[in-house]
C-alpha cells in the first residue's frame, strides 16, 4: 500500500492562509523555505512488528498565499517515512496490505510567534486530505478513538472504516490518524491495514510510540 505524492501536503499549507499574524511574514520578498527534520519508528518496533522501511524522501509544496492583498510564495520542505508490511490474505494470497506512514511538515517562528499548518487540523480534516490525495483509498466513518504516548505527548488518534484497492483486490480497512508536535516539525502518523487483522492495531502503536526525529 502506497501513499502518493503530497498526500498530506497542500492542504496543510492551506492553514496557514487562516493563521493570524501572518502579515508579517508575506511583506519581505524574498522566497519563505522552512525545512522538516522528520520522524521514524525505530529498527526495534520494525523487528517486534515485521513491518520493514520502505522508503525516506522530502516531500516539498510549494504554494503563493494571499493575506490581506499581499501575495507570497512559501515552500515547505516537509519529510515522509514510509514502512509497509506482508500479511498473508487466504486465498488472495500475500500482499503488502498494512502499511505505517509518518509525515513531518516544518513549524517556523517570525516576530517571536511560532507558525505551523496543522494547528487546526483536525483527524477527519486528515482524513479527508488522505482520501483525496490516494485514489486507491476511501475513507468513511470514525468508530473509535484511543491515546498513544508520542514524543512522551498523549496523542489522539482515531480510526477510520475505509476501502482499499490492492491491484485487484479491494480490502476493508481500519485507518488510524493522530498528529503531535515534536520540537519544530507537526507529525502526522497513519496506520492502514484489514479490518479483518485487528491485531495489527497494536503493530500500528508501537510503531507510532518508537517515533524518533531523523535526518535521512
Amino acid at each position: 500500500m502506497r501513499v502518493t505524492r503530497r498526500a498530506f501536503g497542500t492542504g496543510l499549507l492551506a492553514g496557514l492562509v487562516g493563521t493570524t499574524g501572518c502579515l508579517d511574514v508575506v511583506r519581505d520578498e524574498e522566497p519563505l523555505t522552512f525545512e522538516a527534520v522528520g520522524a521514524r519508528p525505530s529498527d526495534e518496533a520494525l523487528d517486534e512488528t515485521g513491518y520493514r522501511h520502505h522508503v525516506t524522501r522530502s516531500e516539498p509544496v510549494r504554494e503563493t498565499i494571499e493575506i490581506a492583498g499581499q501575495s507570497r510564495e512559501v515552500e515547505l520542505l516537509n519529510v515522509l517515512v514510509e514502512c509497509d508490511k506482508a500479511l498473508e490474505l487466504g486465498p488472495t494470497g500475500r500482499l503488502r496490505a498494512a502499511a505505517f506512514v509518518a509525515f513531518a511538515t516544518p513549524s517556523f517562528e517570525v516576530l517571536g510567534r511560532r507558525f505551523h499548518p496543522g494547528d487546526r487540523i483536525s483527524t477527519r480534516r486528515l482524513a479527508t486530505e488522505l482520501s483525496s490525495k490516494y485514489d486507491e483509498l476511501s475513507i468513511g466513518e470514525e468508530v473509535d478513538e484511543r491515546t498513544f504516548t508520542v514524543f512522551d505527548e498523549e496523542v489522539d488518534v482515531s480510526t477510520f472504516e475505509g476501502r482499499a484497492v490492492l491491484g485487484p483486490t479491494t480490502l476493508d480497512v481500519h485507518v488510524h490518524l493522530g498528529s503531535v508536535m515534536n520540537d519544530a516539525d507537526f507529525v502526522v502518523l497513519a496506520g492502514i491495514h484489514p479490518q479483518r487483522l485487528e491485531g495489527e492495531y497494536g503493530n500500528v502503536a508501537v510503531l507510532a510510540e518508537s517515533l524518533a526525529a531523523t535526518v535521512e
